[in-house]
């Protein structure tokens, strides 16, 4: 019968590496009659790889209210990619871990919708859920929170959230079996996120995906990257944490940042490596699960053995103070400041090639048998051009003139944002100074030759520039006509 394979997470047990693996293996799964379809249509902050956002994605209007009727459409779009991937195939793949949640709040009635369009439709629906021990899903989550930067928890402190858990499941029970009311229990397979546990060839989190949906894991299957969304952990979280709270509304600056926050966690000291609940908390925390953790091993995995291994990991328990963040704190700005440093380079190698390319514009210029007219209006646009290089040339020698990392750790925050948004600039101006400078001596030729054909063919092209009014100003002065 046709099947359509649901992923809903739980979050953090490598979700993405998963859809990342589905993309790039789409022809391999075909061979095999599975689909993993990329909708035609993205969510903000969504990555296209997340086909089955759909299910559970919120649309709000510009004045922030929730826009119904754009959800049932999209609703309506991806149901209708499902039918037609079941025309070609008979196992179709969604996956986005945001279900998970979803289930548990208003979203929740779309699981009776999607059963009562399978049974129109005639497929079945089967539900893939990985969960993992509670302590690490919170460490992970959290720190998913920080990295993303841009949402309300991204600047939770660590002793805070332990304290209080917000907006997370972590009795996987319950909520299981509130879909399982739906969907019925035998049609959710539950696998458990652990290295030690995976299942399949090689004994990978794709072996064990590959196995529950049914897949027979061959030599075809390619692997880009085993990890594709690394935790931060410890002083890297703690230090993004807090440069979130100044940081502002632009990806450009977040990815900047989290980059500097993840080469932080990558070369961090070997000896830097605390656990984030003590001996006593990590008690006190898993033991408000211990008996819906047994109803799962029971009721889902029809074992007697635990579901989870409870041995703690050993090690100090981190604290903002330890001996290990001050030079944290060093390397993330350093990493920062270098990011910068690379972008201001590439820049100015840009600028650089725009200077030779305008040189050899104006030589042209110079050869063409041009009237005196024709090449008073193309001075004052290289001018202008010159003018436009000059201020990016001052902003580029500002910004080199900033200071590296300063005493205080706010004063290089500011630093560091500043000089972001001026790379955003300037990657703007030139831009806009690239489009006004490709012209060559050729078109200048031709302009020499029928005057009053380029002179027209000019103020479309200038159409929705500052030039306009002034070029059809010329026009009238040099030709005595309206237009």
């Amino acid at each position: 019968m046709r099947t359509l394979y649901v992923h809903i997470g739980t979050p953090k047990t490598a979700t993405t590496s998963i859809q990342m693996f589905c993309v790039e293996n789409q022809k391999v799964l075909n061979k095999q009659s599975y689909s993993y379809p990329l909708l035609d249509f993205v969510y903000p902050h969504v990555a296209h790889r997340r086909n089955g956002h759909f299910l559970v994605g919120w649309v709000y209007k510009p004045g922030g209210q929730e826009d119904v009727e754009k959800e049932q459409e999209l609703w309506e779009k991806g149901l209708a990619m499902i039918h037609q991937e079941f025309e070609k195939y008979d196992n179709v793949i969604l996956s986005d871990e945001n279900i998970w949640h979803s289930s548990n709040g208003r979203k929740f009635p779309f699981w009776a919708k999607l059963m009562q369009d399978a049974k129109e439709h005639d497929y079945q629906v089967k539900v893939i859920v990985y969960i993992r021990r509670q302590d690490g899903l919170a460490n992970s989550w959290l720190s998913q929170q920080v990295k993303e930067g841009w949402n309300t928890n991204a600047t939770i402190k660590w002793d805070s959230f332990q304290r209080k858990t917000r907006k997370v499941v972590f009795n996987y029970y319950l909520l299981l079996e509130k879909i399982a009311e739906v969907t019925g229990r035998e049609n959710i397979i539950v696998r458990i996120f652990d290295r030690k546990k995976f299942k399949g060839k090689n004994h990978t989190i794709f072996s064990d995906f590959l196995e529950a949906i049914g897949v027979d894991y061959t030599d075809d299957f390619k692997i880009t990257e085993e990890e594709a969304n690394r935790s931060l952990t410890g002083n890297s979280q703690e230090i993004l944490r807090i440069v979130n709270t100044v940081l502002p509304d632009d990806d450009k600056v977040r990815t900047l940042v989290r980059q500097a926050a993840q080469d932080c966690e990558n070369y961090k000291d070997p000896q830097n490596n605390f656990v984030m609940f003590s001996e006593e908390e990590f008690n006190k925390f898993m033991g408000r699960y211990e008996k819906w953790n047994e109803a799962i091993a029971k009721d889902y995995l029809h074992q007697e053995e635990p579901l989870f291994d409870m041995k703690r990991k050993e090690g100090e328990r981190w604290t903002p103070e330890n001996r290990f963040m001050y030079e944290d704190i060093v390397r993330f700005f350093g990493g920062v400041v270098i990011r910068q440093q690379r972008h201001i380079e590439a820049l100015q190698k840009d600028i650089n090639t725009l200077k030779e390319s305008r040189l050899e514009a104006a030589k042209g210029l110079e050869d063409a048998n041009v009237d005196e007219e024709t090449k008073k209006i193309l001075q004052s646009l290289s001018e202008q051009i010159i003018n436009q290089q000059k201020d990016i040339q001052r902003a580029l020698e500002n910004s080199e003139k900033i200071d590296a990392v300063r005493d205080k750790n706010q004063e290089v925050k500011v630093r560091s944002l500043t000089v972001g948004n001026e790379l955003i600039d300037l990657r703007q101006d030139y831009d806009a100074l690239q489009k006004e400078t490709k012209k060559d001596s050729k078109a200048i030729r031709q302009e020499s030759k029928e005057r009053d054909k380029e002179l027209k063919d000019m103020i479309r092209e200038l159409e929705q520039t500052s030039l306009l009014f002034r070029l059809r100003r010329k026009w009238r002065h040099i030709t005595g006509k309206d237009k």
